[in-house]
């Protein structure tokens, strides 16, 4: 941001900073987080601009928690000195990009595996971590990289499932060789389609973490040759009903795409506060389960710092659009 755009943003907030009243304690909490964050800012105006933004988004905090009708606590997290505007632009998926895959997919039949049409008995509830099917919570930074992380998740569980063996694949080399210049329409740290990626390793593989790390910017692709480890064989699209889900979520974890916008500062409990009637899907993580009320269970890619140790709880249904578009790896 340039200095123009701090000093502009500053004098549009400034009056929304006066106006809370600024105390001693705000100003502490600011410095404790701060330090906690390790934050460095390149000058004294974007220093100013961000605590004022910091005292606006822990005022929303305050004023939320204490609403004792919320199902769903808020706190301060990495993203507490970001604007609405900068966690989209720097976080979620580009929204005209989603709207361009959307409308690619859009065409495409839903794919009514055998799987999905068996009656299966659905069980109360389910949670593949307590089946040792889910690798540890990963942080995608200032990397619009979500979709690569919900592929890889979904490949890591089936993994699992088939081969009793959890290892974490690497998300980097996703974000690096599914791109334009290898016939994919993903784009890195703007954003990508988690369908993509388990076409790509079905035909090249994907390699460990541990042998190609993360570092949450896009580079050259880094792998050769059709040999490079783990290749899924056949997946699916689910039907957009929460019973396919909860049916698909008995066999293996699910990618699924999700509006994201406002779950910035999520903490814990039960969450619904996505605008339904306006549905922007910006954001692929995994779904790993629900819970005896119906609430499903959502493994994140923001650090074990976020959320519940890096996991969210969606009210029942369609909350925050997660029943829009559903992949599951069948063999």
């Amino acid at each position: 941001m340039n200095s123009k755009m701090i000093l502009l943003s500053i004098l549009i907030l400034m009056p929304l900073c006066l106006a809370q009243d600024i105390s001693v304690e705000k100003l502490l909490s600011y410095n404790r987080w701060s330090s906690q964050n390790q934050r460095v800012y390149l000058n004294d105006d974007e220093k100013l601009f961000r605590q004022i933004v910091f005292f606006e988004n822990l005022q929303k905090i305050q004023e939320h928690n204490s609403n004792p009708n919320n199902t769903y606590s808020l706190a301060l997290n990495q993203f507490s000195d970001m604007t609405e505007e900068e966690f989209a632009q720097k976080i979620l998926m580009k929204q005209d990009l989603v709207d361009h895959l959307m409308k690619e997919v859009s065409q495409q039949a839903i794919n009514n595996n055998s799987l999905i049409q068996q009656n299966l008995s659905i069980a109360a509830s389910i949670d593949w971590r307590t089946k040792g099917a889910v690798t540890s919570v990963k942080n995608q930074g200032s990397c619009g990289s979500c979709w690569s992380f919900s592929a890889a998740g979904l490949m890591e569980s089936f993994n699992f499932i088939k081969n009793k063996a959890l290892v974490d694949f690497s998300e980097q080399q996703l974000v690096d060789c599914v791109t334009p210049a290898n016939g994919y329409s993903s784009y890195g740290c703007n954003g990508g389609w988690p369908v993509q990626c388990l076409d790509y390793a079905s035909k090249v593989g994907i390699t460990t973490l541990q042998k190609y790390p993360y570092v949450a910017v896009q580079k050259n692709c880094a792998v050769t040759g059709t040999n490079n480890g783990f290749k899924p064989k056949q997946w699916i699209r689910l039907p957009s009903t929460s019973n396919d889900l909860k049916n698909a979520l008995n066999t293996s974890p699910i990618s699924v795409l999700v509006d994201a916008s406002t779950w910035g500062q999520y903490k814990s409990g039960v969450y619904n506060g996505c605008n339904q009637s306006n549905i922007k899907l910006n954001h692929a993580v995994l779904a790993v389960g629900y819970d005896s009320q119906g609430n499903w269970i959502v493994k994140n890619s923001w650090s074990t710092g976020w959320g519940e140790n890096g996991y969210i709880r969606l009210a029942p249904n369609n909350t925050c659009g997660i029943l829009s578009y559903n992949l599951q790896v069948t063999a």
